[in-house]
């Protein structure tokens, strides 16, 4: 009882002291101005309006504070963008300084963010694999090369859906839109389907990991704003983010040993067949970890979002039943107006500053301050859009 006592006098101490320092200290010189936002001394109070459905939250405070808004989470400061002006000088004229990104305690399980294209800071190693992923994935030609795939994948998806209403069988949009995604992303990477319509067990697997990667890693972590209390892990989410990566990784590596063990000659006609060329050729650049914490970037990036778009779309769709009439095969008003409201992730992945010289109109971004652009208040401006919480833009286009 002894030690626990003094263990936990210890952290008491730890956190007064972080707790003082880091809400009394100033942080802009020079005479620049600070963002305005609530006072630093209701550091708690910052928190916890933040838990809660963190992206309405912090709509509601920039209406107060502005589009332009300083909070403090704990040991870490947030600059909250919430405005397109706003997010222009963010994502474009000072990008080239704000482009390193600020990790959360579960993306940090495995090291990820050690070797992951989205937490790496723009760096050579970043160069190496945004080549990679530019060239063997994303280049005109490669995308041309399936578009075979996507269209066989779509024309499975309606072909399901025509048997369900020849049944007389609800269809569950969800888990429907996540196979499609699925195998799309599956294909390209793999050239292989990883689930199909009839195998529930596989899909609502698959389906069950990566949304809950996206869940916690996007959920309010105290580690994130207390560093000094990451080692305890309170919240047990850099452990359960472990354990989901590791399933993935381990699908990942039979899907490396099938490629290497296969007589065939590889073709180059997905991903990986890619990527294991190029690490036969650079080892040292590229081992089988590398490949697969890539792969995990990609996987994530590209089922659930591709999927959660086609829900909401749907959802909006009938609650707007007169819109129904209007979509065609080449109708995008529909897309953009869904991921207006309902963008696949609230905020953009945290940037933070790399230099104290960094302005957003008339205030300082000190260096290190998490910046956060809050792209789902952007897309409800009603500076912006008008009836912004309506989705019917579609119409009158």
């Amino acid at each position: 009882m002894d030690i626990v006592a003094v263990v936990l006098s210890l952290l008491l101490c730890f956190f007064i002291f972080f707790f003082f320092f880091y809400t009394t200290g100033k942080y802009c010189s020079g005479g620049a101005k600070n963002p305005p936002g609530p006072s630093g001394l209701s550091l708690l109070r910052n928190i916890l309006q933040t838990v809660e459905k963190p992206h309405r939250s912090l709509a509601d405070l920039s209406r107060i504070y502005g589009s332009v808004m300083s909070l403090k989470l704990g040991c870490l400061t947030t600059v909250v963008i919430s405005s397109p002006e706003a997010a222009k000088e963010v994502l474009k004229t000072h990008d080239h300084v704000l482009s390193y990104r600020v990790s959360s305690d579960p993306v940090r399980a495995a090291g990820h963010h050690e070797l992951s294209l989205l937490w790496l800071p723009p760096l050579a190693r970043w160069r190496f694999l945004r080549k990679i992923t530019r060239n063997q994935l994303f280049s005109t030609q490669r995308l041309e090369a399936t578009s075979g795939i996507r269209t066989r994948k779509v024309q499975e998806l309606m072909s399901f859906v025509n048997k369900c209403c020849e049944r007389r069988e609800a269809v569950n949009i969800s888990r429907a839109s996540f196979i499609t995604s699925l195998n799309i992303i599956s294909n390209a990477l793999f050239s292989t389907d990883l689930s199909n319509f009839d195998d529930s067990k596989t899909s609502h697997d698959f389906h069950n990991v990566v949304v809950r990667m996206m869940e916690i890693s996007g959920k309010p972590n105290l580690a994130d704003f207390f560093p000094f209390l990451g080692f305890l892990d309170l919240q047990g989410a850099r452990k359960e983010a472990r354990l989901l990566m590791h399933k993935l990784f381990r699908v990942f590596q039979e899907l490396i040993d099938t490629k290497r063990s296969s007589n065939a000659s590889r073709n180059n006609n997905d991903m990986l067949d890619s990527l294991l060329d190029i690490a036969h050729e650079n080892e040292s650049e590229l081992d089988d970890n590398n490949i697969k914490h890539l792969l995990l970037d990609l996987f994530l990036a590209g089922v659930d979002t591709s999927s959660s778009a086609v829900e909401w779309a749907m959802a909006e769709l009938l609650r707007n039943p007169k819109m129904i009439v209007k979509v065609s095969r080449r109708d995008k008003t529909i897309v953009k107006e869904s991921l207006r409201l309902h963008p696949p992730a609230p905020f953009f992945i945290p940037r933070k500053s790399d230099t104290d010289d960094v302005r957003i109109f008339e205030f300082l971004i000190p260096k290190n301050t998490q910046v956060l652009v809050n792209v789902w208040a952007i897309g409800r401006d009603p500076n912006v859009w008008e009836n912004p919480t309506q989705g019917n833009r579609c119409e009158r286009q």
